[in-house]
């Protein structure tokens, strides 16, 4: 064996434990902050619980299966615990009322649909949002939380990473220019043109076009994009191999990697990225904003790794999460209510805008905001029908996945009469309401605003003050919030399952947060009021002594509030 073929296999031997230390020194910090309990049960269920929440932050940026196995494994290990403590005091939260409101209106909906099969198959997606109270009930400290997001974006860099793999490599054949005497001149491909298939293969180089021309008879038949639309075309294989030239000479065409596509990373779609994206920018903003050793490597590790996400959601070249971005930082910059951070934002906004143009016009030859461009004018379509829809089931809606029933779709002339792709609504207000009904959507409305407005509230409270970590999941949480309902106005993200649970995964650990802040105002409360019997003895006390001695009692126990704060 040469010394580079056992170089390679110390390497190859070396990455799994490299790996497994990571893992299990992560894994040692969640437990470090978790408190010991006595009972063997809770001792394994603490663990399946601590173990389960890790692997739920690290493949919500990348897989859906895993994602919600991860959290359904730790769901019954935390209904194990609550059926043996029934501890369900501390789950309690101000969105209650409109989280089970709006799931038993998705239930009545479902048993009332035009499609009951359909609709009831569906309410397994709306179920999970019992991650939020598994999350929000399961994190033990601050300390905790932050790992939690930490691992959230570090694990995000591992699809960034991928992206860029998939530009570097390419896609499909674009063409930059096509001779006068090439057979391909008479097809209806022009410069600028990205072939994509021949003959049904995937094809990657002008050598690809080649071989498949000569494996094969009959017509070369091409599928290429232009723009953000797909064609087909086909040419006579018998004018390529007749014309001038050898090999790929013959095509007559001036080719190169085709790179202007929208990067989808380990999704199937872009925009399911995209959404994903933009929640993951909004923690990592909040961890940078409140990071306070500035001057430290971790920090500038830290802007890189967020630099390269808003990367990645740039050249997903999908304008709704980017917006959506946008708006979470605006919303931070003011929660914040600082100059640099302000001075900051700007800057940030006069980067973001511009490449998100560029990138828009680049890969889908469309501007920022055009009336005209298809996806636009179809949403606009379909929005109409959902709102007639709405007028004539306000109470309880359709039910899910109506719209798609070929008897129903028919009957109320849904996606152009039958003229357009079909689809959904794609707004999730528009949707909700339109599936669910109007009070289906006033829950929802109600949970998100409930959401927003605790997260700006403990973002601003005196333990954001003292505490980093406060602030950082705090501002983190209430930026991803924002910006996944900005761009929920023109993508129905909450019926996306990859969006949807790093939502639930995010307001679970801001809200975790949330209850740790109001568990120690609590118990400093409690350990300040005296009990009526010590308050009665203590006043008799008082009576007792001479004048003399209650002013030092007195000036010790003002004294500190003297003391500087840590």
């Amino acid at each position: 064996m040469s010394f580079a073929q056992r170089n390679y296999a110390i390497r190859k031997r070396a990455w799994p434990s490299i790996v497994q230390v990571i893992f299990s020194r992560f894994y040692n910090q969640i437990l470090a902050g978790l408190p010991q309990p006595a009972n063997r049960i809770d001792v394994i269920c603490d663990r399946v619980i601590a173990g389960t929440l890790v692997l739920y932050a690290v493949f919500a940026p990348h897989s859906i299966a895993l994602t919600e196995g991860s959290a359904l494994v730790g769901a019954v290990a935390w209904a194990v615990q609550l059926a043996r403590t029934r501890g369900f005091d501390r789950l309690r939260t101000p969105a209650d009322i409109a989280l089970f409101g709006f799931f038993a209106c998705c239930v009545v909906s479902s048993l009332f649909s035009f499609v009951p099969a359909t609709s009831i198959n569906g309410l397994r997606s709306q179920a999970f949002f019992l991650a939020f109270y598994f999350v929000s009930g399961k994190v033990a400290s601050v300390r905790h939380a932050r790992w939690l997001i930490i691992a959230i974006v570090v694990s995000c860099l591992i699809n960034v990473a991928w992206s860029a793999g998939q530009l570097i490599k390419g896609r499909g054949v674009r063409i930059d220019a096509i001779s006068a005497g090439s057979p391909f001149a008479e097809s209806d491909l022009i410069p600028g043109d990205v072939i994509i298939e021949a003959d049904g293969q995937k094809v990657n180089s002008k050598e690809d076009i080649s071989r498949i021309v000569d494996s094969n008879r009959g017509r070369l038949t091409l599928e290429f994009q232009r723009k953000e639309s797909l064609g087909e075309t086909s040419l006579s294989r018998r004018d390529i191999k007749s014309s001038d030239g050898s090999g790929t000479d013959r095509l007559g065409l001036v080719t190169s990697p085709g790179r202007n596509f929208r990067i989808t990373g380990l999704y199937s779609h872009y925009e399911t990225y995209a959404e994903v994206l933009q929640l993951i920018a909004a923690l990592a903003a909040g961890l940078i904003v409140a990071y306070p050793m500035r001057r430290s490597p971790a920090f500038f590790l830290l802007i890189a790794a967020a630099g390269l996400i808003v990367c990645a959601l740039v050249l997903t070249s999908t304008r709704a999460p980017i917006a959506g971005l946008a708006a979470a930082v605006v919303v931070m910059s003011l929660a914040i209510s600082r100059r640099r951070i302000t001075a900051a934002t700007v800057l940030f906004l006069l980067i973001l805008v511009p490449a998100a143009v560029v990138a828009v016009q680049r890969s889908r030859g469309v501007s920022f905001i055009d009336p005209q461009e298809g996806s636009t004018a179809y949403r606009l379509e379909v929005w109409k029908e959902a709102i007639n829809l709405v007028r004539g089931n306000p109470v309880i809606g359709i039910g899910r996945g109506t719209e798609g029933d070929e008897r129903f779709k028919e009957e109320y002339k849904l996606f152009g009469d039958g003229k357009l792709p079909v689809g959904h609504f794609h707004s999730t207000p528009v949707q909700v309401a339109a599936w669910w009904g109007l009070a289906a959507l006033g829950f929802y409305s109600c949970f998100m605003t409930i959401f927003i407005r605790e997260m700006w509230r403990l973002s601003k409270s005196e333990h954001a003050n003292r505490d980093w970590s406060f602030r950082a999941v705090s501002l983190g949480a209430l930026g991803a919030i924002v910006a996944f309902n900005v761009s929920s106005l023109v993508h129905f993200n909450f019926g996306d399952g990859e969006v949807a649970m790093m939502l639930w995964l995010i307001s679970g650990i801001g809200f975790a947060v949330r209850r740790i802040a109001r568990q120690a105002v609590d118990g400093a409360e409690s350990a300040h009021r005296p009990s009526a019997a010590g308050q009665d003895s203590s006043n008799r006390n008082q009576l007792q002594q001479p004048a003399g001695a209650v002013a030092p009692a007195a000036q010790a126990v003002a004294a500190p509030r003297d003391q500087p704060r840590r």
